[in-house]
């Protein structure tokens, strides 16, 4: 009985002391970034989106892996094709944003970008900024200063600033005015990632902003503050295991009485 008692007892352990990997989900959203622009899309010879409005998004996580054949953006309800994408194969894994935008000449096309999901430390979360509209190089503003110089379409820059909130304003490069873009207030929050987007055409006077926020990327605590004696937070497998030796131990001690009564 104490050898079965032990066996079970190490196979509780193993059981626990190594967490399962969990695998993230893939994310691949496509949003569209052209203003006054309804469009279709379509694929392997299909509309798969109709009517598609600006500033919308369409989820493509399910499609992770696969390859779209002959995507093509059409002007909403025709033929017109505003942009001939190809055969479009879509990442596996990963955390990705298609957006359909102008080009710096005002061009309509497609630009991928990774998202950044790396841990943010806490008290402070990420702000990403990418330049896709038809406009010059320009410099982004946080309260005043240039955060971010010298921003290209379809560059993209990012931080981890400080929790609270960001007066933006975008002006051209090396410049204070005008003021093309803003002011607009951006709330940078805890473990969280802002990603914002300039759209829109500087000579037809269409600038705008378009965000998305991925969420759930900063870390937990290491210690819990309870007056002068902080407890700190062990890892949940970990605990797991302590419980599980114990709740094995007791039963071990349980059945040995009763067997040696």
């Amino acid at each position: 009985m104490r050898k079965l008692s032990l066996v079970l007892m190490a196979m509780a352990i193993m059981a626990v002391s190594v967490p399962a990997v969990a695998q993230e989900a893939p994310r691949i959203h496509l949003i569209h970034g052209i203003p006054d622009t309804a469009v279709d899309v379509e694929a392997g010879g299909e509309n798969v989106f109709e009517n598609f409005q600006f500033g919308e998004t369409q989820d493509l996580s399910s499609l992770a892996g696969a390859t779209l054949e002959g995507l093509t953006v059409k002007l909403a309800g025709t033929d017109t094709v505003a942009i001939d994408a190809g055969d479009v194969a879509l990442p596996a894994s990963g955390n990705y944003t298609i957006i359909a935008h102008l080009t710096a000449d005002g061009t309509p096309t497609l630009a991928v970008f990774a998202n950044d999901t790396s841990t943010i430390a806490a008290g402070e979360g990420r702000l990403t900024v990418r330049h896709t509209a038809a406009a010059p190089a320009v410099d982004v503003l946080a309260n005043g200063d240039v955060a971010f110089s010298n921003l290209a379409n379809p560059d993209g820059v990012s931080a981890d600033l400080a929790v609270g909130t960001i007066s933006a304003t975008v002006v051209p490069t090396g410049t204070t005015e005008p003021v093309v873009i803003g002011p607009a207030d951006l709330p940078i929050a805890d473990g969280a990632s802002l990603i914002v987007y300039a759209v829109g055409s500087l000579e037809a006077e269409s600038l705008t902003v378009l965000t998305e926020s991925i969420t759930g990327l900063g870390t937990a605590p290491a210690a819990v503050n309870t007056g002068n004696s902080p407890v700190e937070s062990a890892t949940p497998w970990a605990a797991v295991a302590g419980l599980a030796v114990a709740a094995v131990a007791s039963f071990a001690v349980r059945r040995r009485n009763v067997t040696e009564s």
